[in-house]
């Protein structure tokens, strides 16, 4: 049986009970890209989520920032990472609270979806690179793909009972059982809240676009196909999410369109665990 589909509104209003960490990256975006910004500019936005700043701190004294010298403080990690490096450690970070988001109406844990989110973003780096395509839009969109879920297991809790989440269903494919369920899917609805929040269409495009339902379109489309193969790979690895799977196979033709002919995806793939694992410690 489908339910009401959810109102914009209360969509909205349930976003906001959400981490403030998408908040925050969208201002350092915006940072990062002011010349005149300074470091303790930086400092300064990120002490504002106090969780945050503490994952931010742990994970700069990981390995994949290595250093004999302990870093104490939201200042010390930005100035031992500068600004080339801040977004993705505030990104990796940002993720990491995702461990404590549990999801029963897509049938997995907060982990699941940390790990997921994290291995995509380290992949949907990788590919980026190889590209040769600015990176931080394409990463932002692998951190920020997932939102629509949360939104949407919110609505479920006030509006379903558990005999209608997904792993009971029997419907193989996410989006098809979003549909049937809501009325609507989750990658619109983070795109929908993303956009309400002011995000680029550098951002919200690819995500709204990235299970390729349809032929991706418009000038953000080696991002959404990005987006797809970064997603993929974490499943490859084994970090799927539910009935995601049949949407990231892997062809030679969206392969050419994103502009990897010739890439070794196992070397991609190699490279992300590699990243992960030097940081699983201090998440």
């Amino acid at each position: 049986m489908t339910v009401t589909s959810p109102k914009t509104a209360e969509l909205l209003q349930l976003a906001q009970k959400l981490p403030a960490s998408p908040h925050i990256l969208l201002k350092l975006s915006t940072l990062i890209d002011n010349l005149n910004c300074s470091l303790e500019d930086i400092a300064v936005l990120l002490r504002r989520d106090a969780t945050l700043a503490a994952r931010i701190i742990r994970i700069s004294n990981s390995a994949i920032y290595g250093s004999e010298a302990s870093i104490a403080s939201v200042e010390e990690a930005v100035g031992r990472v500068g600004f080339s490096e801040v977004y993705r450690l505030t990104g990796l970070a940002a993720a990491a609270q995702l461990a404590s988001e549990h999801l029963p109406f897509y049938g997995h844990n907060g982990l699941q979806l940390r790990d997921n989110t994290l291995i995509t973003a380290l992949a949907v780096e990788v590919l980026a690179r190889h590209a040769r395509m600015e990176s931080r839009a394409a990463y932002a969109t692998a951190l920020l793909r997932s939102m629509g879920k949360l939104v949407l297991d919110r609505f479920v809790k006030i509006h379903l009972t558990p005999m209608q989440h997904f792993n009971r269903s029997g419907v193989p494919t996410l989006l098809t059982w979003e549909e049937k369920m809501l009325g609507c899917n989750n990658p619109n609805v983070a795109a929908l809240v993303l956009e309400s929040w002011h995000f680029p269409a550098s951002i919200t495009e690819p995500i709204k676009q990235h299970y390729l339902i349809e032929p991706p379109t418009g000038e953000h489309t080696r991002v959404t196909l990005l987006l797809n193969l970064a997603s993929g790979i974490a499943c490859d690895l084994g970090f799927p999410l539910p009935g995601e799977a049949n949407y990231w196979e892997l062809t030679d033709e969206k392969i050419a369109a994103a502009g990897l002919t010739g890439i070794d995806f196992d070397a991609v793939g190699d490279e992300a665990l590699t990243a992960f694992d030097a940081m699983r410690d201090s998440l």
